[in-house]
C-alpha cells in the first residue's frame, strides 16, 4: 500500500511517498524508508520522536482519504531501512468523491472501447453519476491488461434492458479470485441517470 507522510524539517514540512510493511498490533505501524534517490535528504526529518502524518485512499465503496498523526518511535538502518511510528489514538477520514456511489451486483458485458470487440462478462459492484467499480474473475480475464483503457459497459439491471456507457479504467486492484477496476464515465451520457433510477429501485 503506498502511503502519503508528512515530516517536519527545520526548514519547511516535507510530503513523501513510501511504502506500507506492517504493523506490530496496536503497538507500532512499519513503513518503509522512503527513496532519497527520488526524494532527497530527509534525515533532518525522518527521526525519533519527530511528528508525522500519514495519509492514504481507501479506493473502495467509500473512496476516502484516511489521515492520522503519529511520531516517529525508531529509524532503522539494518537489515533494511524502516520507519517505526506509534500506532494512531484517532483518524480522521474525507471522502474523495461527490456523489454517493450505490453498492450493487449488476452483470456487465466488457467491450474494447476502441473497436467494439467483446472482452468479457463482469459484475458492477458499485455505481454513482460518474463512475463505478466492476469485478472480473481473474480465471475469465486472463492475461488481458485493461489499466487505461477506454472501455464500453453493456450494463444489464433486468434481463430485456440494456444500457451502454462508454468510460475510461482509472485504476486496479486485485485479490485471489477477482481483479477490481474502477472506472470513470465519459461526461454527458444520458444514459447514467436512467440506469440509477433502474439500479436504485432495485437495490
Amino acid at each position: 500500500m503506498v502511503l502519503d507522510i508528512q515530516v517536519k524539517s527545520p526548514t519547511a514540512a516535507k510530503r513523501v511517498r513510501t511504502e506500507f510493511v506492517g504493523m506490530d498490533g496496536t503497538r507500532c505501524i512499519i513503513l518503509r524508508y522512503p527513496d532519497e534517490g527520488k526524494w532527497g535528504n530527509l534525515k533532518d526529518a525522518i527521526y525519533a520522536d519527530n511528528s508525522m502524518i500519514v495519509r492514504f485512499i481507501l479506493e473502495d465503496e467509500t473512496g476516502e482519504v484516511i489521515a492520522f498523526k503519529s511520531r516517529i518511535l525508531l529509524v532503522a538502518t539494518k537489515p533494511t531501512q524502516l520507519v517505526f511510528v506509534t500506532f494512531p489514538m484517532a483518524i480522521q477520514n474525507q471522502g474523495l468523491r461527490s456523489d454517493k456511489r450505490t453498492s450493487t451486483r449488476t452483470p456487465v458485458e466488457l467491450s474494447d472501447g476502441e473497436n467494439g470487440a467483446p472482452l468479457f462478462d463482469a459484475l458492477v459492484l458499485d455505481i454513482s453519476a460518474s463512475g463505478c467499480r466492476v469485478g472480473v474473475k481473474r480465471s475469465v480475464q486472463g492475461g488481458v491488461k485493461l489499466t487505461g483503457k477506454h472501455l464500453l459497459l453493456s450494463i444489464r439491471p433486468v434481463k430485456d434492458n440494456v444500457y451502454r456507457l462508454k468510460g475510461q479504467v482509472m485504476n486496479h486492484k486485485a485479490d485471489e479470485e477477482y481483479n477490481y477496476y474502477g472506472i470513470k464515465f465519459e461526461q454527458g451520457d444520458e444514459q447514467i441517470n436512467p440506469l440509477l433510477s433502474e439500479i436504485l429501485i432495485d437495490f
